[in-house]
């Protein structure tokens, strides 16, 4: 009896530790692609701020967490923000082959809105490229991916309206972004400040200056609300170009000078470098100052912010 009795407390412990073995594996999963989660918010937190090079460590993390634990989407998702953060930092060989292997993985994935995001960067990649006919057809798949409504669709006429824009189809983009400004999701003000920062260009490129001062300002304010300074610097660079061709030199200044100090406190050199020559022809054609600018311009990409946001 007493034989029987261990026998059954035996089998009892046996199948408690079974139990224990066996039901972390699920849970740990979950961890760990929830820990894949709070990677790239911060990723995607760090890039809107400008700040790549934190936005590359948190997307690699990211994608480390969602490999451990074969989470297709998660790496999609991450792949995609390092092509991003690629983009941004002009490493366009870089960007290139982390767009393919983001597109990969999403079509593996089973997500569609997701898959549609990737096409949409990997479109606007191209787009920049000048490969026009291919990220026309991402594109168009892009637009068959988001069923019809919300921000991710606006993102995709968005870029079809530039496309139309580049073949020099002005009617056609005009049409593309009204539609776009019809399905934007009113609540999110970084789609808004991209389709008045795009419709701003398409003014530009039809010569109504004016009205695309006014669309980058709206851009720019929008920016600020969003917490986005390195969207407000390409928002004020566009504004001093309208400057620029209306003549207004002084305007163009202002706005010039406060986009490249803040490219240069996220320490963005390439922007920086793009504009610097542009910056000082607009100060001799004004008589304008800029050595104190340029001497934080100097101090901030070197690091030496005192307050490094992307330290």
């Amino acid at each position: 009896m007493m034989k029987k009795t261990l026998m059954g407390l035996l089998l009892s412990i046996l199948t408690v530790l079974w139990a224990c073995a066996a039901s972390p594996p699920s849970s740990s999963a979950d961890t760990v692609a929830d820990d894949g989660d709070r990677e790239l918010k911060r990723g995607v937190y760090w890039y809107q701020k400008g700040c790549m090079r934190k936005a590359m460590d948190h997307f690699h993390a990211a994608h480390e967490h969602y490999s451990l634990v074969d989470h297709r989407t998660g790496i999609a998702r991450s792949l995609n923000g390092l092509a991003n953060v690629f983009r941004q930092q002009g490493r366009l060989k870089s960007a290139r082959l982390f767009y393919d292997a983001a597109e990969a993985a999403g079509r593996r994935g089973d997500d569609p809105i997701v898959l549609a995001q990737i096409l949409t960067n990997k479109a606007a990649f191209l787009i920049d490229e000048n490969a026009l006919p291919t990220g026309g057809v991402l594109l168009d798949e892009a637009e068959a991916l988001t069923r019809g409504r919300g921000t991710p669709l606006s993102r995709v006429l968005n870029y079809q309206a530039v496309i139309m824009m580049k073949a020099g189809r002005d009617d056609e983009a005009v049409g593309l972004l009204d539609r776009a400004q019809t399905v934007a999701d009113g609540d999110d003000p970084t789609i808004e400040a991209t389709l008045r920062f795009t419709r701003g260009r398409l003014l530009m490129h039809t010569g109504n200056h004016r009205q695309a001062e006014s669309l980058f300002s709206q851009a720019l304010e929008l920016d600020r609300q969003a917490g986005c300074p390195r969207c407000m610097a390409d928002d004020l660079a566009a504004l001093a170009d309208v400057y620029e061709q209306l003549g207004e030199s002084e305007a163009a200044l202002d706005c010039l000078t406060r986009s490249l100090k803040t490219y240069a406190l996220l320490e963005n050199h390439a922007k920086v470098s793009d504009h610097l020559d542009r910056l000082e022809r607009l100060a001799e054609e004004t008589g304008g100052d800029i050595r104190v600018t340029v001497h934080f311009i100097d101090k901030w990409l070197a690091g030496e912010a005192v307050d490094a946001i992307c330290r």
